[in-house]
């Protein structure tokens, strides 16, 4: 699916560190343990969407468990496809009053699997 073009900033990613499981803090402080990868969140944000855009957007995130993402990659700048998850998507409802409706601020997380 064709996602609606995010607002201006309306695209955070992020690179999270997947740490081994015996990672932690020993009783001095130190960080011990093994990094084992990397996992991306993606954190979307449409400052103020049509309802059209609101269906495109929960069709993308809702029903389905998992789905396949393709975005640019901050450190390579180039595209990558990646399998995520969604976060609870949040559709702030603005007005109802114009063409059927407009939503502000609507946000989702999208998490790698």
């Amino acid at each position: 699916i064709q996602m609606p073009e995010p607002s201006k900033d309306g695209l955070t990613v992020t690179k999270n560190k997947l740490w081994s499981q015996n990672a932690g803090r020993t009783a001095s402080g130190k960080m011990v343990g093994d990094l084992i990868g990397d996992k991306y969140k993606l954190e979307v944000n449409w400052i103020l969407a049509k309802v059209s855009d609101v269906q495109t957007i929960d069709a993308a995130v809702s029903g389905t468990a998992f789905f396949t993402v393709k975005f640019k990659d901050p450190a390579t700048n180039t595209y990558i496809t990646r399998t995520f998850y969604a976060g609870d998507p949040r559709y702030p409802v603005h007005t109802y009053a114009l063409d059927g409706g407009r939503y502000k601020g609507v946000t989702v997380s999208l998490i790698e699997q």
